[in-house]
């Protein structure tokens, strides 16, 4: 048996690629079943973000992980996917939860992410001994990092990117916004809108309960009604189909300005042309996660070296584990 990790990230493909490799809870749901199927598997997880699909396993061979992938993804999987094996997919797992390979330097949304990922595999049964031991190594790791280190200092996450380039852009406190979405992106939003001392701010969402959660809710059916009245509009949904469109801003006469942080894109192409209409994308959010990360850049060796002081003990014990199953 070998630690494998596959992965698709910001750094190899772009926000449109990306669009390509979202998996809704039900696929993963199916994944993992398909995973436990297979006895040449021990464990699996799933890592999916806005910025990231990965796959962690423990398994006897690459062959296998490579072929239940595709089986769920497809063949353009191979065209975009790293591949970590043993250590290198350990020192991998525990970079990633420490926010060292995030587009935000030391953002702590990871963290969160990475502990619903493992609570999920838990609850679907693909986590054994192996991945709840590498798991919480892996929280343990990314605690000390924080702690020992300012790598999170100040750290913004996508969603404080998309609301400090609406700050530069529009006087949010007088502003009516509106957040599309009522998953933790959106909730995320609502947080940050609320320290800007934004006053209007409603709530579009498919699901009432989890939308009236966030503030005054809009079903998403009166979308369009709703953003002929706004000024800011930020989309944080998981929908494949862009949920708005050229005809919702045809003949606006007031400014408005549309902040998507979905992945795939929840704005329809060309956009932007439309009059009045000012769009930003997470790849428009470049200027502002740039000047947030140089903040941060300094203590990145420092992050690095703390990751590495665990190396040695996680290796000894990936080692034991492999000896005693090939005993057993």
């Amino acid at each position: 048996m070998e630690l494998f990790c596959q992965s698709v990230d910001f750094k190899r493909c772009s926000i449109r690629e990306a669009g390509l490799f979202v998996l809704e809870k039900k696929v993963q749901e199916e994944f993992l079943a398909d995973c436990g199927r297979k006895s040449q598997i021990s464990d699996a997880l799933v890592l999916n973000t806005c910025n990231r699909l990965e796959f962690y396993f423990y398994a006897e061979d690459e062959t296998v992980v490579s072929q239940v992938i595709e089986a769920h993804i497809g063949g353009i999987w191979k065209d975009y996917a790293g591949k970590f094996s043993g250590m290198d997919a350990a020192e991998h797992l525990f970079r990633v939860a420490a926010g060292l390979e995030s587009p935000i330097i030391g953002e702590n949304e990871i963290f969160s992410q990475l502990k619903a990922a493992y609570s999920f595999a838990l609850a679907c049964g693909s986590v054994n001994y192996t991945f709840h031991h590498l798991l919480h190594c892996a929280f343990r790791i990314a605690k000390a990092v924080r702690s020992q280190t300012e790598i999170s200092m100040g750290a913004l996450s996508v969603a404080g990117a998309a609301v400090a380039t609406a700050s530069i852009n529009r006087e949010l406190e007088k502003a009516r916004v509106i957040v599309i979405g009522s998953g933790a992106n959106a909730e995320l939003l609502v947080k940050h809108l609320i320290k800007k001392k934004v006053q209007d701010i409603t709530v579009a969402a498919r699901n009432c309960q989890a939308g009236s959660r966030l503030g005054k809710y809009v079903p998403l059916i009166s979308l369009s009604k709703c953003i002929s009245n706004a000024d800011v509009v930020f989309t944080a949904t998981s929908s494949k189909e862009p949920l708005i469109k050229k005809e919702m801003v045809e003949n606006r006469k007031n400014p408005l300005l549309l902040i998507d942080v979905s992945v795939p894109s929840n704005i329809e192409d060309g956009m932007s042309e439309a009059e009045n209409v000012k769009v930003f994308d997470i790849e428009s959010l470049k200027e502002v996660i740039k000047a947030n990360n140089a903040k941060r850049r300094n203590e990145v060796p420092k992050a690095k070296a703390v990751v590495k002081e665990f190396l040695p003990q996680i290796s000894n014990w990936l080692k034991t584990l492999k000896t005693e199953t090939m005993v057993s």
